[in-house]
């Protein structure tokens, strides 16, 4: 049986030799095929000649910054589609607000703990695969966070998420409670997700086919509720 990572490729980003053998020895039992950058000329070749399935990229590269590089990515139409994971040094937020407006994927804090950086690598690698269980599918959904509550339409569901099209940009991994509401009598899913990615007009879209919105992960279906999405899947297929 294949694992998540094996035939993928994560391209790591630092010019901190240290911060670079620490992060290869996280995933060396993980399988994944690594790739290595330390200056911006680096980064850009590897990206443009073997696209990389993910990009960890710390702050700051050599004489370059790392969100520029990360918005030059995202500003690529043959590029954009790569999830950019950046690393900034806890409490910075300014740096972290510069990352996320470059159009970042997602943020993981210094010190990196292992399970962060494994974490968020299977989380996005496994986001790529879902892509391909997706159906088209327009579905009223319920969406709550604190106080924060709306409705909007799903684009498409997976066994895994769905895509729902808001200009309520939540950030990435911000729980959820949802309610799905499935066509047949009755019949809808509640249960708890959170934002995997965004879909903003403002950055260019990641996803420029799809409407402005977010990219949802189901969190924790019972047995019950796969099978009601499975069974709505199975049906629009």
């Amino acid at each position: 049986m294949k694992t998540v990572s094996e035939n993928r490729s994560i391209l790591l980003v630092d010019d901190v030799e240290l911060f670079l053998e620490l992060e290869r020895t996280f995933f060396h039992r993980e399988g994944f095929d690594l790739l290595v950058a330390v200056n911006p000329q680096e980064i850009m070749q590897l990206v443009l000649k073997r696209r990389p399935d993910l990009v960890f990229m710390d702050t700051e590269v050599a004489e370059k910054r790392g969100d520029e590089i990360c918005r030059w990515m995202k500003q690529d139409d043959s590029l954009c589609r790569i999830p950019v994971i950046m690393v900034v040094d806890s409490g910075d937020s300014v740096t972290e607000s510069l990352c996320r407006q470059a159009g970042c994927d997602a943020v993981i804090h210094r010190p990196v703990r292992r399970q962060q950086l494994l974490s968020a690598a299977r989380t996005f690698l496994e986001l790529a695969d879902r892509q391909m269980g997706r159906v088209d599918a327009r579905l009223q959904v319920e969406f709550s966070h604190d106080t924060q509550r709306g409705t909007n339409y799903t684009v498409n569901l997976s066994p895994g998420g769905l895509f729902l099209a808001t200009d309520a940009i939540l950030p990435v991994d911000t729980p959820l409670s949802l309610k799905v509401k499935f066509p047949s009598a009755g019949t809808s899913l509640t249960c708890r997700g959170r934002v995997a990615w965004l879909n903003r007009s403002e950055q260019g879209r990641k996803q420029p086919h799809l409407p402005s919105g977010i990219g949802i992960e189901f969190s924790g279906l019972d047995h019950e509720q796969r099978g009601v999405v499975e069974r709505y899947l199975a049906g629009a297929a």
